[in-house]
């Protein structure tokens, strides 16, 4: 009981500082108040006001400083930027928002979630592998109910710009399909120009050309693990441009591009209001996500567990089964 205590009291100064630190409910400084005439009235910031039954529920139900900062808002979001501050993000209501009903989720076994929709089922368990998991017994992944499975192809270095095919591609493509499994794949980007751009997309597709791939084909953009990546620096708009000369190079070819992204990279590295014509998949280790726009898959954790995996493996849900063609 009494660490509960604790762990409350910490989460409450936190979220204290959080508000100071953002000006939340703070009036102006007494000396920019002494310095205007008496006529004018001292400009305030907005109050955030909230029960104390609301306040014990956000706690129970978030999992990190940051979740418990988003629940207080439902047209802004919270998030922490390149520099490492708190940013406080107007929802742009002129792109296509999410409609999901996440009072819905639930929890499974372990760390799974599922979305129900009035008791039914909403959301589709699947994983992402890479080399990292080792060897994959596919037919316990699939016992475990397992229907998707976006498999790394492969990346681009972000040194030298080679490009680089995982080494468990070809293994775990075959696997997941003999299993009855939907395989998509994802390739991580570090192109620098709009050729390196359609380069990756011809590769991505000479690598699936043998298989039946019937989910999408993700473009993952994130933090290269180099602060001298070839890509750092890139200007959203650049990014942005070869995000949609692959993704383009995709379609054209007849399957489903995607976008793979977290909330910071969506909203500074990256142009969305120019990217509403391709599905996304977002990266965000929430209880309960927030991100106001269109997106189809939810990765929620990178530490799940899953049947025929040791260790670690990505948790995600889709609200699309892209098995069904439209």
């Amino acid at each position: 009981m009494k660490k509960r205590l604790a762990a409350i009291a910490s989460l409450l100064l936190a979220m204290v500082l959080l508000l100071a630190s953002c000006g939340l409910g703070e009036k102006s400084s007494a000396e920019e108040a002494a310095a205007k005439p008496e006529s004018q009235e001292t400009e305030t910031e907005p109050m955030i006001s909230i029960k104390i039954s609301d306040l014990k529920r956000y706690l129970d139900s978030s999992s990190s400083m940051m979740e418990l900062a988003q629940r207080f808002f439902t047209d802004t979001i919270v998030y922490r930027g390149a520099d490492g501050k708190y940013k406080f993000e107007p929802v742009n209501d002129s792109l296509p928002l999410s409609s999901y009903d996440w009072d819905g989720l639930r929890q499974g076994s372990g760390k799974e979630l599922i979305l129900e929709r009035e008791g039914e089922p909403a959301s589709i368990k699947g994983i992402d592998v890479s080399r990292y998991q080792g060897d994959v017994d596919w037919e316990k992944v699939a016992a475990d109910g397992v229907r998707f499975v976006f498999v790394r192809l492969g990346y681009r270095g972000y040194s030298e710009g080679a490009l680089i095919t995982d080494e468990k591609f070809e293994e775990y493509v075959k696997g997941a399909a003999q299993h009855g499994i939907g395989v998509g794949i994802y390739f991580v980007t570090q192109a620098i120009t709009e050729e390196e751009a359609i380069e990756e997309a011809e590769f991505v597709l000479d690598s699936i050309r043998p298989y039946n791939i019937t989910w999408p084909v993700v473009l993952d953009i994130e933090e290269a693990a180099s602060a001298t990546a070839r890509t750092v620096g890139l200007k959203a708009k650049d990014r942005t441009d070869y995000t949609i000369a692959f993704c383009e190079k995709i379609r054209e070819a007849g399957y489903t591009p995607m976008l793979y992204c977290n909330i910071r990279w969506y909203l500074e590295e990256l142009e969305l209001e120019r990217l509403t014509a391709y599905d996304k998949w977002f990266a965000q280790y929430f209880n309960r996500p927030f991100f106001p726009y269109e997106f189809t898959v939810w990765q929620y954790t990178n530490t799940g567990r899953v049947d025929g995996i040791k260790g670690d493996v990505d948790l995600n849900i889709s609200m699309k089964d892209y098995s069904k063609k439209d």
